[in-house]
């Protein structure tokens, strides 16, 4: 079987977004190291010489993880690049290759969106008593912790501060898997609208002289059935988070404008990251057609986790004495556990070759739909990514400092 031309093409085309890029939204399944791929494309940025942050909206730490720290918070931290130059095998990416590190950082934070809303809120209350009121408001802290797509809305804030601050040449996105993400793609055109007139001047009867505010006036039947069903308390905590909060309207629809603007810029380019399991594969080409929909497209697909090929030759060489040598080596020269483990290696040597044989028809599959050139392959790793080191290595299959054979 044949595979995939990817080695140049592809690599190139990485880098070339990572120079010119202002956001790489990375995007795919879960499970198939999508965050430790968005920390690694940041590093590789930052050692380009650009000043790079890495936001994830998922809670979980695999981006802290991955970067070597224990947490990550709501406010922007610096990575010391220069911690990963503590082995020779490590300095060529800080100190040799051909990147140009002058002015490179590295920043990564995790979003926390009831501290985002609470910041937001901090920035457009029009005073210090509505400011408070807010705070106190009980409609208002659910909607900060509970309120379905409210992460999509605060990372939608979020991105914009970093996009549009001024500070960061590079903004990568980590969203969460498939579901969560699109409905964070689609959150735009509904941001204009979170708090729609039409729904305000519901609760708001001096807003309105015409039915609604008839019918929502204190003394209203319909208020009180309301306040019997779902108690007085309730009630006056939604007028009131309605009356406190209709200034945000007009904010929050020009982000979501600006961030529809974002989106669609030229400079903005999408990764979706996956794995060759041919349900993830799938999973990832939906994701493409979805993002077609959605009027965008996908620039990269990044498949992590390839199993190499096993040639004949390859289980052929358990028979040669080379294992014997080997096991020797290591202080093992029972022949019946000898005998043992050269069956387990047989049997293990064949389970890979097979799932190799899956891996690449996936790949060919998707290869056929998006083109050679949109693939880059990673291969299958002897070890988790925990820290600077191991990040900088995924970052040469990504786009090596020296040529790096594919999978």
């Amino acid at each position: 079987m044949t595979t995939p031309a990817t080695s140049d093409v592809s690599a190139d085309k990485i880098r070339n977004i990572l120079r010119d890029g202002r956001l790489v939204v990375c995007v795919g399944p879960g499970g198939v190291g999508k965050t430790t791929t968005a920390a690694a494309l940041g590093l590789r940025a930052a050692m380009a010489g650009k000043k790079t942050i890495v936001l994830t909206i998922d809670p979980a730490k695999r981006l802290a993880n991955s970067l070597g720290l224990e947490t990550l918070t709501n406010d922007p931290q610096q990575i010391d690049l220069e911690a990963a130059a503590q082995t020779a095998e490590t300095e060529k990416y800080i100190n040799g290759g051909d990147d140009d590190t002058e002015g490179g950082e590295l920043w990564a934070m995790m979003l926390d969106s009831e501290q985002t809303f609470d910041d937001l809120i901090d920035r457009y209350a029009p005073d210090k008593g509505a400011l408070e009121s807010a705070r106190q408001n009980n409609i208002y802290r659910l909607l900060g912790s509970a309120l379905h797509g409210m992460q999509e809305y605060m990372a939608l804030d979020k991105l914009h501060d970093l996009y549009t601050g001024g500070y960061f040449d590079l903004v990568i996105l980590d969203t969460p898997p498939t579901k969560n993400a699109l409905e964070f793609l689609e959150t735009p055109s509904r941001a204009a609208t979170f708090f729609d007139d039409r729904i305000i001047k519901w609760f708001l009867p001096n807003r309105d002289a015409g039915f609604f505010g008839r019918v929502f006036n204190p003394g209203s039947v319909v208020l009180k059935l309301i306040s019997a069903v779902l108690g007085e308390s309730f009630v006056n905590d939604l007028v009131e988070f309605f009356d406190t909060f209709h200034y945000l309207q007009e904010a929050l629809q020009q982000r979501g404008e600006m961030i529809e603007f974002i989106l669609r810029d030229p400079q903005t380019h999408f990764f979706v990251i996956t794995s060759a399991d041919p349900r993830r594969m799938k999973e990832a080409y939906y994701f493409h057609e979805k993002l077609d929909d959605l009027e965008q497209k996908a620039d990269i697909f990044i498949i992590n986790r390839v199993i190499p090929r096993f040639a004949a030759q390859d289980i052929a060489q358990l028979d040669d004495g080379k294992l014997d040598d080997l096991l020797t080596a290591h202080g093992i020269e029972d022949q019946e556990k000898v005998k043992v483990l050269r069956k387990h290696l047989e049997s293990h040597y064949a389970r890979l070759a097979k799932l190799a044989l899956r891996d690449r028809d996936a790949i060919a599959g998707l290869a056929t739909r998006v083109g050679d050139e949109a693939l880059r392959l990673v291969p299958l790793l002897g070890e988790d990514v925990h820290n600077l080191g191991h990040l900088l290595k995924l970052s040469d299959f990504l786009t090596p400092l020296e040529p790096t054979a594919q999978p």
